[in-house]
């Protein structure tokens, strides 16, 4: 009976070891996703695909004169998306009913970050007079 409850105790702590090692390894290439799409993000050919999207809704965004004055990254909104590329909510001025959505991709032909999708709040889209 003794050695049943060793061998039994063996077995759990083995798969609980697998466990901790894949779920380990899981968390750790998903954070290291997570800080490369920020990485992204941040890039400063991300802010101007974020800024020409900004001034093709309100040609004054950015300025005193603009429905759209300013503009944040709501960093935890990044996301991979499952179709391809990188999914971000930016928060305009300060705003949290105020937001452009936007898809970062890589051009396949000359790697360049482009902008593949996205869409705005219905207050910005009212305020905008759309």
């Amino acid at each position: 009976m003794k050695k049943g409850w060793i061998i039994f105790i063996s077995i759990a702590v083995v798969i609980i070891a697998v466990i901790a090692i894949v779920g380990g390894k899981m968390y750790m290439n998903n954070k290291k996703l997570n800080e490369d799409m920020s990485e992204v993000v941040q890039s400063e050919e991300a802010k101007n695909i974020f800024e020409k999207g900004l001034k093709n809704l309100d040609p004054k965004a950015l300025t005193s004169d603009g429905v759209i004055k300013s503009y944040k990254i709501d960093y935890d909104s990044i996301e991979r998306n499952p179709m391809g590329g990188i999914m971000v909510k930016l928060l305009i001025n300060n705003n949290n009913e105020l937001y452009v959505k936007v898809t970062l991709n890589k051009n396949s032909e000359n790697n360049a970050l482009e902008e593949s999708g996205g869409g705005i709040s219905s207050q910005l889209s009212t305020n905008l007079g759309r």
